[in-house]
């Protein structure tokens, strides 16, 4: 990185030029390119998961509303 008002070289990451003071932008680190922004919501563990957790709800209310 190179200072823009004195052209003094300077190392990533300063945040200000030793030699003349002036701030230094930092650019905000790029995101990697292997990450993806679509999770599934529904993925098959948790459509399992909700219709076995639905079955013991229901078989629970039928034990307490018909016995």
């Amino acid at each position: 990185m190179i200072c823009p008002t004195c052209g003094t070289e300077l190392r990533d990451g300063v945040l200000m030029c030793p030699i003349c003071g002036t701030k230094q932008i930092v650019p905000p680190p790029a995101p990697p390119k292997n990450m993806q922004n679509n999770p599934k919501i529904f993925s098959k563990t948790r459509v399992v998961s909700f219709i076995i957790v639905m079955i013991f709800l229901i078989i629970g209310l039928w034990r307490v509303f018909l016995q």
